[in-house]
Order: structure tokens, then C-alpha cells, then sequence
């Protein structure tokens, strides 16, 4: 018994349609980017525009003194966090039990650390400039 191989040949799409549909796609993708960042623009416009008329609500005292001492008490809370952790991570006690940090975890103490620490500093710029 004879076994015949028959090839089926399909027919190749040419090179230039498919550039051409590459070239379409292209365009669309532009057109697509340019009639998002025009609302983007607008909607940017008009937040602008509210934030201008509503800022001085906002930067009132009685708005502005509650918001900088929670944000001070949550930076100074997260700092004596972070500062605990550090303390019972080099207990003698816990040595034995102690692994290395992942890189993950580093990250996001140092995050912490820089954003309780930012925070402070905003607060005190934010004191210098508005005196109570």
C-alpha cells in the first residue's frame, strides 16, 4: 500500500495588503490618540477651571488645619510602625527566627519611610507659609 503526500497549496496573501492593513491600523491608532488627548485637554481645562473657583474652600482654615494634623498624626504613627518593626526585628530574642527582607519588602518600607517623611516636611513648609 502506497501512501501519496498531498500538499495543498493555499493561496499566499501579498506583502502589500498586508502593509496596507498595517498602514490602516496605523492611522487609526493616531486618529484614536489624538481624539482622546483632545478630551483629555478638555476635561483637563474644566478640572482647572473648578479647581480655581473651589481652591479657596479648600485652603480655608477650618478645612486646612484638620487635614494637616491628621496627615502629621498618620505620618508620626507610621514612622513609630515602622521604627516597632525595626526594634522587635533585632530583639536577641528574635534572632533565631529572623530571615532577610525580599526586595519587595524593602521597597515598601523604604516607600513608607518616604512618604511619612515627605509628609512632615509639607506640613512644616505648609506652617511656615500659613502661620496658626
Amino acid at each position: 500500500m502506497e501512501q501519496k503526500n498531498i500538499e495543498v497549496k493555499q493561496p499566499a496573501a501579498p506583502v502589500w495588503l498586508s502593509l496596507v492593513t498595517l498602514a490602516g491600523g496605523m492611522v487609526q491608532g493616531v486618529c484614536a490618540i489624538l481624539v482622546a488627548s483632545s478630551s483629555l485637554k478638555i476635561l483637563l481645562g474644566v478640572a482647572a477651571l473648578a479647581g480655581a473657583i473651589r481652591a479657596s474652600v479648600w485652603h480655608a482654615p477650618y478645612v486646612r488645619i484638620p487635614l494637616m494634623f491628621v496627615s502629621t498624626a498618620l505620618a508620626l504613627f507610621t514612622l513609630y510602625l515602622l521604627w516597632n518593626a525595626y526594634r522587635l526585628r533585632n530583639l536577641h530574642s528574635a534572632q533565631w527566627r529572623k530571615r532577610s527582607l525580599t526586595l519587595k519588602e524593602k521597597a515598601s518600607i523604604a516607600f513608607s519611610l518616604l512618604v511619612a517623611l515627605l509628609t512632615l516636611i509639607l506640613v512644616v513648609g505648609e506652617l511656615f507659609e500659613h502661620p496658626l
